[in-house]
């Protein structure tokens, strides 16, 4: 059919090219009905109307090659190493032609074995970063990439072989260069589709448990470039869109990092990183409730809950805790509403899970978690008494700490704003017996601690001896050393 459309043509010359053209495909056709991939029907489709044109830039460089090769080669790239490092005059358009080609052809899992083979994706990463390399050729770049990660085989190749997390972190690292050229332009371009990229490739679970095991550190520089670039760039706040995704990296980093043995390197924030977050994301949300706001607070407090936050400023921390207590509770009055999370999912880690928790619970497991770690967190000696048997009751706890700490370690009113935020919080949630032995040994280790044997025998002048009453509570889990070693310094079920 096609053989008799072009022997209608009048032109002869137009009509020459073209039959050397469908001889060209129809010579390296071996058998019947035989597979023809992407990348080859996409060049010959457009090398077509290329050859349409004899003003084309391409067209002389297309008609050579089909003078010189009878067939096509079907296990590489037609004509790939001519136009993308062209040396005419040309060249970025050639270049562009090119690559607008790889991203039109690659379709399959047998055209991913093809740009294997002939190691596309390596010369196309290196070239990203070259001074060759316009805007529109990364944009291009960044978008086959994106284009590849929807294939398992491509997937599992860019992110072993590739080095995908670490290019991409170089490329999030260039974007926090205040003097970088036209960094608003890639920061509102470029950004959104390599935050599509890291979710794609984050919700194969294989991958994920492959970083988790080997390469967690390249996925926690990624993350750490995506923090400075949010709590450092007003602009990026007007996205919401872009700070959710952000968010969502974060959360998940700090998820895999919980499940490491606890002889790895971990990913966590510091007091002062939690704080700086809480006030980028209130920037976002125009200091208002938001979807936004509630996936900040979920990042807080998936991050390790820290030893250091009663050493925070007061004013700081006093900020700190009324944003937290505030977006907990307007998550939960929102909840009927706004039943389902946003559709950026990592569905790596959509196992069936047990019925999740109000944030106001996870908010104040996390407060008590962080006060009672404070206040272990000393290093011991082989004999210390935190190994004797007899520590299992909080008396015998809040003893151990008075021998160790003494009087005043608190900071001056940030034990007493930490104590308000966490029985407050007690009191909107009631009797829990699950969080009640942690909450009342974080309220005594804050209110008591530096209280003398005399001061603690009467209490409330009704007649109840306090160490004895506290004698009779048991210790809380946070207490023992062993919790954290077995991964239980924030259990995962709360985010």
């Amino acid at each position: 059919m096609f053989k008799s459309l072009i022997a209608e043509m009048s032109e002869e010359e137009r009509c020459h090219r073209l039959r050397l053209l469908l001889s060209y495909l129809q010579n390296s056709i071996e058998e019947r009905w035989q597979r023809i991939p992407s990348i080859t029907a996409v060049f010959v489709a457009e090398a077509s109307f290329v050859l349409l044109d004899p003003s084309h830039d391409n067209y002389s460089t297309i008609s050579k090659n089909l003078m010189r090769c009878s067939s096509v080669d079907m296990k590489t790239i037609p004509l790939f190493q001519n136009f993308f490092w062209s040396s005419s005059v040309s060249f970025k358009t050639d270049s562009l032609w090119i690559l607008r080609l790889l991203y039109a052809g690659m379709n399959a899992d047998d055209d991913a074995q093809i740009y294997i083979r002939n190691s596309t994706f390596e010369m196309l990463m290196s070239f990203y970063g070259s001074p060759l390399s316009d805007n529109m050729s990364k944009e291009l770049i960044i978008q086959i990439v994106r284009k590849a990660v929807k294939l398992h085989k491509m997937t599992w190749f860019l992110v072993e072989h590739c080095g995908l997390i670490l290019w991409l972190s170089s490329i999030v690292s260039s974007l926090c260069w205040e003097e970088y050229e036209d960094r608003k332009n890639c920061i509102f371009t470029q950004l959104p589709i390599i935050l599509e990229v890291i979710n794609d490739v984050t919700s194969a679970r294989y991958i994920v448990e492959w970083l988790q095991k080997h390469a967690l550190e390249q996925l926690s520089e990624l993350s750490c470039h995506l923090y400075k670039l949010l709590i450092g760039d007003g602009e990026l706040m007007e996205e919401q869109r872009t700070v959710n995704s952000v968010l969502q990296i974060l959360r998940l980093v700090l998820k895999i990092s919980q499940k490491r043995k606890v002889y790895q390197p971990h990913f966590t924030l510091s007091d002062e990183g939690l704080f700086q977050l809480c006030e980028a994301i209130d920037v976002c949300s125009k200091k208002k409730y938001s979807p936004c706001a509630a996936l900040g607070l979920k990042v807080v407090l998936m991050s390790t809950p820290p030893t250091t936050v009663m050493g925070m400023d007061q004013e700081n921390l006093s900020k700190f805790l009324s944003w937290a207590v505030r977006n907990a509770i307007q998550s939960e009055s929102t909840k009927v509403l706004q039943p389902e999370e946003s559709n950026y999912q990592m569905t790596a880690w959509s196992e069936k899970e047990e019925p999740e928790d109000s944030l106001v619970s996870k908010l104040l497991r996390w407060l008590t978690a962080s006060v009672i770690l404070r206040k272990i967190s000393c290093k011991f000696n082989t004999d210390n008494i935190w190994e004797q048997s007899n520590i299992n009751n909080l008396q015998f706890l809040l003893e151990c700490h008075e021998k160790r700490f003494g009087e005043n370690e608190v900071g001056y009113g940030c034990g007493e704003i930490l104590a308000a935020s966490i029985f407050y919080l007690q009191q909107l949630l009631g009797v829990n017996r699950r969080l009640l032995p942690s909450v009342v040994s974080a309220l005594c280790l804050l209110l008591l601690s530096g209280s003398s044997s005399t001061d603690m025998e009467i209490w409330l002048g009704l007649g109840i001896s306090l160490p004895l009453l506290l004698s009779k509570i048991r210790c809380p889990a946070e207490a023992n050393p062993a919790w954290r070693c077995r991964g239980e310094i924030f259990p995962l079920s709360l985010i």
